[in-house]
């Protein structure tokens, strides 16, 4: 491994010379011991391409906030975060190069397979989508905090009044569920590094039975490890836990449905309800076809996608800032202005609601629908 990568070989004889060293490591010398030249380039690119897309992903994050930083634009509450996400995205690259290595070691993992530790995938995969979720949450609090700038106060009002009716064990069901999105993606990880996917290729049973006899593997030591290691148990998990969250988002859904939420929220609602039927059919499909690389490809981003999805639903239902601190007083809005200057805890906003009159309502039920 090289900070700075290498080349692709150029030559039929740097091509030779590059395969020769792959056929003395275990993958090859296990798995993949009739490999042609035309399989072996397609494997090297697909590594390279990896890498050097995580370092360009590195610069192109970097170097904008060394810029931005030293012009003075970062505002100090956000040079935690902004420093933080730059060495989360660092530690990804050695978590990668840790991952890589353990498929160095022909005695690294249980049975003494040539391939790289399911621990250190699942580590390289959950630091990848804490990474995202960090950096998503902090695109979307920008985002919301300027869209609140340019509204006009009666339409923070009116945003704030259906925030405001919303059940707080739905907002802490919403962040429950994007959990269990998370939760259900990281052992799907060990499902990869343990190929438990080849395994019990039907649904809903497995081995004609919901719990299969296999479960647990004797004679793994502690009896643990049959969580992470036993392809039986680590399939298992991954469906029960993938039922969950169909189960999650699809009570969440229907519970909103009794709700008055912002059209933001509903339409997070609506994608998310989607795309966890696509993501259990994709999940599904790849098993019953045994695997296709394209296949098990989607279905991993479809989890990214359903991640995405929920992060921005309980995005959707946070409180915004009291309006007196983010109020303007633009041109025209003078009674919402006034309201919201008179506006000082978020409790109150019913009231002032009333008292504003239904013009001011209706303005900001029109500014509403500009909001995504």
């Amino acid at each position: 491994w090289k900070p700075t990568g290498i080349m692709p070989p150029t030559t039929a004889e740097a091509w030779e010379e590059e395969f020769r060293k792959y056929k003395q490591f275990p993958e090859y010398q296990k798995h993949n011991n009739d490999l042609s030249m035309s399989d072996f380039q397609w494997i090297w690119f697909m590594e390279w391409g990896h890498r050097m897309a995580g370092r360009a992903t590195g610069m192109v994050f970097g170097l904008p906030l060394l810029y931005f930083g030293f012009k003075g634009a970062i505002p100090r509450k956000l040079v935690p975060r902004m420093l933080g996400l730059l060495a989360l995205g660092g530690s990804q690259g050695l978590i990668g190069w840790w991952m890589v290595r353990s498929g160095l070691d022909d005695n690294e993992r249980f049975g003494g397979e040539g391939r790289v530790s399911p621990y250190r995938l699942a580590a390289h995969l959950s630091m990848a989508f804490v990474l995202y979720t960090v950096l998503f949450n902090t695109a979307l609090g920008l985002h919301t905090t300027q869209r609140l700038m340019e509204m006009v106060p009666s339409a923070k009002l009116h945003r704030q009044n259906l925030l405001n009716r919303i059940p707080t064990s739905f907002r802490i069901a919403s962040v429950g569920l994007a959990s269990l999105v998370g939760l259900t993606a990281f052992s799907g990880a060990f499902v990869a590094g343990n190929h438990a996917g080849m395994i019990y290729d039907e649904f809903p049973t497995m081995g004609g039975k919901f719990v299969p006899e296999d479960l647990l593997n004797p004679y793994l030591e502690p009896k643990w490890r049959n969580l992470f290691e036993h392809d039986t148990m680590v399939q298992w998990n991954h469906r029960v836990l993938a039922m969950a969250t169909l189960g999650g988002v699809t009570s969440t859904y229907f519970w909103s449905r009794l709700l008055v939420l912002p059209p933001n929220a509903r339409m997070a609602s609506h994608l998310m309800m989607a795309m966890s039927t696509v993501q259990v059919s994709l999940g599904i499909s790849t098993l019953l076809l045994h695997v296709p690389v394209p296949l098990a490809s989607a279905h991993q981003m479809g989890s990214l996608t359903l991640l995405t999805l929920s992060l921005w639903f309980a995005h959707t239902l946070r409180s915004t800032l009291p309006l007196a601190a983010t109020a303007t007083m633009a041109p025209g809005t003078t009674v919402a202005a006034a309201a919201a200057a008179a506006l000082t805890v978020a409790p109150e906003m019913p009231k002032l609601l009333r008292a504003i009159g239904s013009d001011v309502v209706e303005e900001g039920e029109d500014e509403m629908e500009s909001i995504d």
